[in-house]
């Protein structure tokens, strides 16, 4: 299996069909896949995509969004990850793992922390070094209201960046925007 990195500005047509293809077979009950590639936020050029090819064929993806948000201690930059998939044929050989640990590579050396929120998949974030926060994380959703970010999705969780997850700031969290 080979995982490679590109920019969202960088992806060919092809690549962004291939992207949404498997988003699609990945996800058949989100009416969003239907016709883009994001869910809540808006792609932006500097929106990271780690794939996974075995044979040449897309069996996996993650997003990064690259994002300041606002803590009690003041500001952080985080790589929001969204967008984790594997093909439903190729489930079980790694590919979304491959994926979500090269995402931690790239923010390990580039961002303050990586952000995620899930609803029933923790056991596996928490066995690739993702850990469960308490702070209260405020995001806007499609009207510009501030709502939970826990209300919507269950759960928040962060690995560490440039930063030791111990240097996670305690409080409120504001995403400065929506969720990924």
């Amino acid at each position: 299996m080979d995982v490679t990195c590109t920019t969202e500005a960088d992806l060919t047509p092809e690549q962004e069909a291939e992207i949404l293809a498997l988003q699609q077979a990945g996800f058949p009950e989100q009416p969003d896949f239907l016709h883009q590639r994001w869910h809540h936020t808006r792609l932006r050029d500097d929106d990271l995509w780690f794939v996974a090819r075995r044979d040449g064929r897309l069996i996996g993806n993650v997003r990064l969004v690259v994002r300041e948000i606002r803590t009690t201690a003041g500001p952080l930059v985080v790589g929001g990850v969204a967008n984790v998939c594997s093909h439903p044929d190729a489930r079980g050989c790694g590919a979304a793992k491959a994926c979500m640990l090269a995402a931690a590579r790239y923010v390990a050396r580039n961002m303050d922390f990586g952000l995620l929120f899930t609803g029933s998949a923790r056991a596996f974030y928490a066995a690739l070094g993702w850990r469960e926060i308490d702070n209260p994380v405020e995001v806007e959703n499609e009207s510009g209201r501030r709502q939970s970010g826990r209300d919507l999705h269950g759960c928040v969780m962060i690995c560490p960046g440039r930063r030791a997850l111990g240097e996670w700031p305690e409080g409120k969290v504001d995403l400065n925007g929506p969720d990924w």
